[in-house]
């Protein structure tokens, strides 16, 4: 797989196909990457590539961060259930044993997501790669107490430590 910069060059259509969907269903922040990609080949250090699209992530305006956080799905919730996940999310999902969720665990991960959801206005959103059931119900638990302005911020830090891990899965490193 050829670098983002060296992809970029190549074909600004495999750039943006091979990256849209870093940030769940938000392709706009690849597009709005793309042209400063091509200007300087740092990019093709995937550390500076993941800063860059952390950086347009977090100076976008509110409504956009906002359809972004309310476009990540619940965790172990319907969608996954029912095999309505991105590819990514369901590597992620399935990687942290949330695919082979009992009925009580279901039941369980549908409270939390109903709590969490009625109290924030937006689904609870972890980077759960190599993570098991019992630390993603640890931070459940956890953050639930927080703030809606410092769950705000966990959701934004988590899509960027998600996008981070989808960048390496891509890469295989």
């Amino acid at each position: 797989m050829k670098l983002p910069q060296e992809l970029a060059k190549d074909s600004s259509n495999k750039f943006l196909d091979t990256f849209k969907n870093l940030y769940e269903h938000s392709p706009w922040f690849v597009e709005q990457s793309l042209e400063i990609v091509l200007e300087d080949e740092k990019y093709n250090n995937l550390e500076k590539f993941h800063a860059l699209l952390s950086e347009i992530m977090l100076s976008a305006n509110t409504e956009r961060q906002d359809n972004l956080i309310t476009s990540h799905p619940m965790l172990a919730g319907k969608k996954a259930q029912n095999n309505q996940l991105t590819e990514f999310s369901t590597t992620e999902q399935k990687s942290a044993g949330l695919n082979d969720c009992t009925d009580d665990e279901i039941k369980l991960f549908e409270a939390f997501n109903d709590e969490y959801f009625s109290k924030f206005n937006f689904p609870f959103i972890m980077a759960v790669k190599e993570k098991d059931k019992s630390e993603i119900i640890s931070n459940f638990v956890k953050r639930k107490e927080n703030s809606l302005s410092q769950e705000r911020v966990n959701a934004l830090d988590e899509i960027n430590k998600i996008a981070w891990l989808r960048i390496k899965e891509i890469y295989g490193v």
